[in-house]
């Protein structure tokens, strides 16, 4: 769902600031565990792939993970134009028959049970909820988009429209803002589609 009124330029760059941050913070965290650039680059002994990038372009921010079982894009986009402006997270599956309805349902339910709650980190904005800020359609199945495609990856798309209402507020405190939607827009697919990516392997 889209928000009615245009977001500020100043105002958009910081919150796609927040997505590339979010990015860098998830990538810096499991590093450890994956062959990366930066490994490869302090040993030239390693020659196998890298199985962890992160990439920031005029796309958007994306952290890809290939080892193993794991081959899947995570990506986090602001998406501008005259009259709208909208947070797009998405995930790229090459998991055959993954359980695309059950990855929905599992979402659905999350934001059906959390858009109501206060958002949390700001004082004076005790009695903003999450959907006052994140906009999802009253069909909240309808957020979500699955895009197959024959021969590449599926891309499974979650998006918000932004409402500009309590912005300045919030990009005020950048970490806050940075956390509120990692935990409200990016961890709840990264959680339902590690579920079922995992109870398709049992």
């Amino acid at each position: 769902m889209s928000a009615k009124k245009k977001i500020p330029q100043k105002i958009a760059a910081m919150i796609d600031k927040a997505l590339e941050a979010i990015i860098d913070q998830w990538y810096l965290s499991v590093s450890d565990y994956y062959i990366t650039s930066e490994k490869k680059a302090e040993n030239p002994e390693i020659t196998v792939p890298e199985e962890l990038k992160r990439f920031h372009d005029e796309s958007g921010h994306r952290i890809k993970f290939n080892k193993g079982d794991l081959n899947f894009t995570y990506g986090l986009s602001l998406i501008t134009g005259p009259d709208f402006c909208n947070l797009e997270v998405s995930v790229n599956n090459k998991v055959p028959d993954f359980n695309y309805a059950e990855l929905v349902r599992r979402l659905a339910a999350y934001y059906q049970a959390n858009k109501d709650k206060p958002i949390e980190g700001y004082k004076r904005l005790k009695r903003v909820c999450n959907k006052d800020v994140f906009l999802l359609q009253e069909d909240l199945q309808s957020c979500i988009k699955i895009e197959t495609r024959e021969g590449k990856a599926d891309i499974i798309r979650l998006t918000f429209g932004i409402q500009d209402d309590y912005l300045e507020e919030l990009v005020s405190d950048p970490p806050v803002f940075m956390d509120l939607i990692h935990q409200y827009c990016v961890a709840p697919l990264r959680r339902a589609y590690a579920e079922v990516f995992r109870s398709k392997r049992r």
